[in-house]
């Protein structure tokens, strides 16, 4: 079975009644933070990149730094998803209660 999609979801939520504003930030938050991981990801490979070559101590601490940049950022995604799942395991603990 194919999972569905953020915005399948969202979507979802926001007939629902659910807290459309909040999702929506989330969402954008979600996309935002996706957007600034890839771009560091592609910083960090060429950093990686110029320090294989050059070996210098400069190259290192630029490799370094978006590294840090890089964790931070994926911290903050992971942090934005595990928040999203809450929200989404809440709406099927008020389903299922609805249910019964």
């Amino acid at each position: 079975m194919e999972s569905p999609s953020r915005d399948s979801v969202r979507d979802w939520l926001k007939d629902r009644g659910g807290s459309g504003g909040e999702i929506e930030r989330l969402t954008t938050l979600i996309n935002e933070q996706s957007s600034e991981q890839r771009k560091l990801l592609d910083g960090f490979n060429k950093a990686m990149n110029a320090f294989a070559t050059d070996r210098s101590l400069e190259t290192c601490l630029d490799a370094l730094n978006l590294a840090m940049q890089l964790a931070n950022t994926r911290a903050k995604l992971a942090e934005s998803y595990e928040y999203y799942s809450r929200m989404l395991e809440k709406e099927i603990i008020f389903l299922t209660r609805k249910k019964d």
